[in-house]
C-alpha cells in the first residue's frame, strides 16, 4: 500500500484480508492489515473489540495486545473462565467486558470502528489473527 491510502482502499484491504487461515496470514498480509487498521483508526474516535478464541486466557491475551497497539488500558477482566470456545467483547468507552461461550469456527479479532461525528469512519472488520500484534 502507499501513503496515499483512502478510506475506500483501507476498507477494501480489510475485507479482502479478513478470516485468513494461519498459512495465508503471511507477514506481508499482516502488514497490510495493520496499515489499514491504523489508517481507519485515525478516521474514527474509538473501537469495540470482539475476540473469538479457544480459551478465556487466549482471548484476553490477544485483547491485551490489540488494546496496547491502539493505546487503550484494559481494566481487570471479570469474565468467566471458558475453555471450549469463548467470545469476549470489550468496549473501551464503558470499560466493560462481555463474555459468552462461542461454538463458531472462526478464531480471531473483530474490530468495530466508531465515530462521534458524521464525517468520521464507522464500520466493522475481521476476523483478524489473534496474534496480529
Amino acid at each position: 500500500m502507499s501513503n496515499d491510502l483512502t478510506i475506500a482502499d483501507a476498507d477494501r484491504v480489510l475485507w479482502e484480508l479478513s478470516d485468513l487461515d494461519l498459512e495465508a496470514a503471511t507477514q506481508e498480509r499482516r502488514n497490510q492489515i495493520c496499515e489499514a487498521l491504523d489508517y481507519l483508526t485515525k478516521q474514527s474516535d474509538y473501537h469495540i473489540f470482539g475476540v473469538c478464541a479457544d480459551t478465556t486466557q487466549e482471548a484476553l491475551s490477544s485483547l491485551q495486545n490489540y488494546a496496547a497497539h491502539f493505546r487503550y488500558e484494559l481494566p481487570e477482566a471479570d469474565v468467566l473462565e471458558i475453555s471450549d470456545g469463548v467470545y469476549i467483547k470489550y468496549n473501551p468507552r464503558t470499560r466493560r467486558y462481555h463474555s459468552d461461550n462461542y461454538k463458531g469456527l472462526y478464531r480471531g479479532v473483530l474490530i468495530s470502528f466508531h465515530t462521534d461525528f458524521a464525517d468520521g469512519y464507522s464500520g466493522t472488520h475481521g476476523h483478524f489473527p489473534l496474534d496480529l500484534f
